[in-house]
């Protein structure tokens, strides 16, 4: 098992688009949607599992050359905020799994995959003893990360790379998981580690897995809500990527990927900013990483929400052809009028 680490690589503008994406995702905008830039190509499937695959196509479109694959339980999402990182490291994809039995879905895309390797972030209760020795009885090497809750699991995936410390940490809300989410296309595409914190004081797990890791440069998602001062001090943070809610926050965050990160100016995506729609924000961190793709929230009701909109206007003149316009997750936590607002708000 061989790590592939990309922190000092590039993955702006010249990235190419996915190979496969019409026969996986792409659905046409309506024929009265403004013409040039658009928020046409959607990411989805019938339901979460199935979105996560139809995500794990568009990374590896070709059969039988991946070799690592991460497994979170599709329903239980929070132990797997911090499992793009871990798929970063091995440039894999994120699937879905029930606790006591695999998707089919999911199955056949292990299969096709080739994946030699599993990595399962969360304990036994999210994804069980006997999938796992399911899989290493078929051949497969099982490794998991758990911990006793979300912050020791969080501390045992961001110390899964015991050959160097990581440049940068991300720390956000174990509660408020939107802000974690947000930053899945970074913490993959840039080997960055996401550790969790509660809002007035920092776990034992998160300080030592800190402690351990020795990287001093701590960006921390969210705003004193949900990371109080206090706690921001306690950490020793180093920057504050925060806004008045979970839409402005992923604005933040895309600023930063663009400005530091070497991220897509002329490409955009949205997942839901509902709750329920948190699979599909997780499952879109491979994709969107990898493109360099930043990731915004729609609002909560559905709508673009007029912070996503702002932020989208005031980027119309670098979303440009060949840049894309990406939809992570079906018309329930995507509506199709959400994505002509946002294709909208850039012409």
């Amino acid at each position: 098992m061989t790590r592939n680490h990309r922190t000092a690589r590039a993955i702006g503008a010249g990235a190419a688009l996915l190979v496969g994406l019409g026969t996986v995702a792409a659905t046409a905008a309506p024929a009265n949607a403004a013409t040039g830039f658009a928020f046409d190509t959607r990411v989805s499937g019938n339901d979460r599992y199935a979105t996560a695959v139809a995500a794990s196509k568009l990374l590896s479109p070709t059969d039988g050359d991946t070799e690592d694959v991460v497994i979170v339980n599709g329903t239980a999402t929070v132990d797997g905020l911090t499992a793009s990182y871990l798929a970063g490291l091995y440039s894999a994809p994120i699937l879905y799994t029930q606790a006591n039995s695999v998707p089919a879905v999911t199955a056949d895309e292990i299969t096709r995959l080739g994946a030699k390797n599993v990595w399962i972030v969360g304990g036994e209760a999210q994804v069980s003893a006997g999938l796992e020795a399911a899989w290493k009885g078929a051949g497969k090497t099982v490794v998991r990360y758990a911990g006793a809750n979300r912050y020791a699991t969080a501390a045992a995936v961001a110390q899964a790379d015991e050959t160097s410390a990581p440049e940068k940490v991300f720390v956000a809300s174990g509660t408020s998981t939107a802000d974690a989410l947000a930053a899945g296309p970074i913490a993959w595409s840039r080997n960055y580690p996401i550790l969790l914190t509660q809002a007035d004081s920092v776990p034992a797990e998160t300080k030592a897995a800190l402690d351990s890791l020795g990287t001093t440069t701590r960006w921390v998602l969210g705003g004193t809500s949900v990371v109080s001062d206090a706690t921001y001090t306690s950490l020793a943070g180093t920057a504050r990527l925060a806004g008045a809610n979970r839409q402005e926050t992923a604005t933040k965050i895309a600023d930063q990927a663009l400005a530091t990160e070497f991220f897509d100016t002329q490409s955009a995506g949205l997942v839901g900013g509902a709750a329920g729609a948190s699979a599909d924000a997780l499952a879109a961190a491979p994709v969107s990483g990898s493109q360099g793709v930043p990731i915004l929230f729609t609002d909560a009701n559905g709508s673009l929400g007029a912070t996503t909109t702002a932020y989208l206007t005031s980027k119309k003149a670098a979303l440009v052809q060949p840049g894309n316009g990406w939809i992570f997750g079906g018309l329930t936590a995507v509506p199709q009028a959400a994505a002509d607002a946002a294709t909208a708000a850039v012409q």
